[in-house]
C-alpha cells in the first residue's frame, strides 16, 4: 500500500492597510469640494506611536481652525442702539482665539503608510451641518437674552430698579458663547444675513450696558435721618452712609417725591464704663427701607450695643458711630438690590 505524503508549505501573508482614497490630493479635492467642506491636510514621518497619531490629529485640526480664525480677525461692526431716548454707535472688532473656535461636526481620519513611515491626516467638516448647528444655537441664545431682558423691564416697571439692574446683569455670560458662533458662522457663511445678526447682538449688549448704567444712576433715596449722641443732635450716619451708597450708584433727593426709596435712621448713643481711663459709649441704630413706589417696608433692623471707646464719653459717642457705618451700609444696599 502506497503512502501518501502531503508537503505543506507555509508562506508569511503580510497585510497592509488599504491606502484611503483622502490621502491623494485630486481625489480629496473632488470629493470634498471647498463649497462644502472645511479642510486640512497634514502629513510626518515618523515611528507611529500614541503620541505621534495624537500629535497628527492635533495639527490637523489646528490648521483647520487656524483658517477660520484668520478670515475674521480683521472684520469690524457697527452697532447702534437707542435707550432711554440716547443713540449711541459702536465699533466692534471680532476677537477670537484658538481656544475659542470649537467647530461642531469636526471629523479626522488617521492612515499610517509603514513602508514609507509616514503618518496621514485629514480633518474635515461639512459647512451646512456647522451652519445649522450654530444657527440654532446663536436663535436660541439671543431668545434667552431677550427674555431676560423682558424680565429686567417687568422688574423696572414695577419700580424693583435692583432687581432690574441684577437681571439685566445676568444676561452678560450669554454673549461670550453668542460671538464665538457667530464670528464662526460668518467666517463659514459670509453672508449679509448673518452681518445682520451680529449687529443685533451687539444691540442686545449695548442695551444691556446703558440700561445697567442708567439704573445704577437713577437708584434715587430720600433719607430721613434723627442722629443723637447722648443729648446732643449730630449728622454722623447720614453723611457718611450717602457716600457708601454712593459708591453702589445710588443718588438723593431732597423731598420724599422724588425718590425710589426712603431710608429712615435713628440712633442714639448711650454710655457705658471706663476702664483705666478709657470712656465706652454704645451706639443703638434703627434703620427702616420704603419702597417708595409700592409704600412696603422691605427692611427694619435695630443695631444695638455697637461700641466706642475714647477719652471722653462724646468721643467714644463718635467712634461708636464710626463703628457700625460700614455695617449699617453694608445691609441697606444688599437689600436696595435684592
Amino acid at each position: 500500500m502506497k503512502k501518501i505524503f502531503f508537503l505543506l508549505f507555509f508562506i508569511p501573508f503580510v497585510c497592509f492597510a488599504q491606502k484611503p482614497s483622502w490621502v491623494t490630493d485630486m481625489v480629496r479635492n473632488n470629493d470634498y469640494p471647498k463649497e462644502q467642506y472645511l479642510t486640512s491636510f497634514v502629513s510626518n514621518v515618523g515611528a507611529e506611536s500614541p503620541a505621534f497619531i495624537n500629535a497628527l490629529k492635533a495639527s490637523a485640526k489646528s490648521e483647520l481652525i487656524e483658517g477660520i480664525i484668520i478670515s475674521v480677525q480683521s472684520t469690524k461692526y457697527l452697532a447702534k442702539s437707542e435707550i432711554k431716548g440716547v443713540v449711541s454707535e459702536e465699533y466692534t472688532a471680532v476677537s477670537l482665539s484658538f481656544a475659542d473656535a470649537t467647530i461642531n461636526g469636526l471629523h479626522t481620519e488617521y492612515y499610517y503608510d509603514k513602508s514609507a513611515h509616514t503618518g496621514y491626516c485629514f480633518a474635515y467638516a461639512d459647512k451646512n451641518k456647522i451652519k445649522d448647528y450654530y444657527k440654532t444655537n446663536i436663535s436660541f441664545i439671543i431668545q434667552k437674552i431677550e427674555m431676560t431682558i423682558e424680565n429686567a423691564k417687568q422688574f423696572e416697571d414695577d419700580g424693583n430698579k435692583g432687581r432690574a439692574r441684577k437681571t439685566y446683569e445676568s444676561a452678560t455670560p450669554f454673549f461670550d458663547e453668542l460671538n464665538v458662533d457667530q464670528f464662526l458662522l460668518i467666517a463659514i457663511e459670509g453672508n449679509e444675513n448673518e452681518s445682520a445678526q451680529m449687529q443685533k447682538t451687539l444691540a442686545l449688549k449695548a442695551e444691556i450696558i446703558q440700561s445697567v448704567s442708567w439704573l445704577q444712576t437713577a437708584i434715587a433715596i430720600y433719607v430721613q435721618a434723627k442722629e443723637k449722641n447722648f443729648e446732643q443732635t449730630v449728622h454722623l450716619l447720614e453723611p457718611k452712609i450717602k457716600a457708601e451708597l454712593s459708591k453702589y450708584g445710588c443718588s438723593f433727593v431732597p423731598t420724599r417725591e422724588n425718590a425710589d426709596w426712603m431710608l429712615v435712621i435713628n440712633a442714639q448713643t448711650r454710655k457705658g464704663s471706663v476702664v483705666e481711663g478709657i470712656y465706652f459709649s454704645y451706639l443703638d441704630a434703627t434703620i427702616s427701607l420704603v419702597e417708595k413706589k409700592s409704600g412696603k417696608e422691605i427692611y427694619n433692623n435695630n443695631f444695638t450695643d455697637i461700641k466706642g471707646g475714647g477719652l471722653d464719653y462724646d468721643k467714644a459717642g463718635r467712634k461708636a458711630y464710626d463703628s457700625g457705618l460700614k455695617k449699617i451700609a453694608d445691609e441697606i444696599i444688599i437689600n436696595i438690590e435684592k
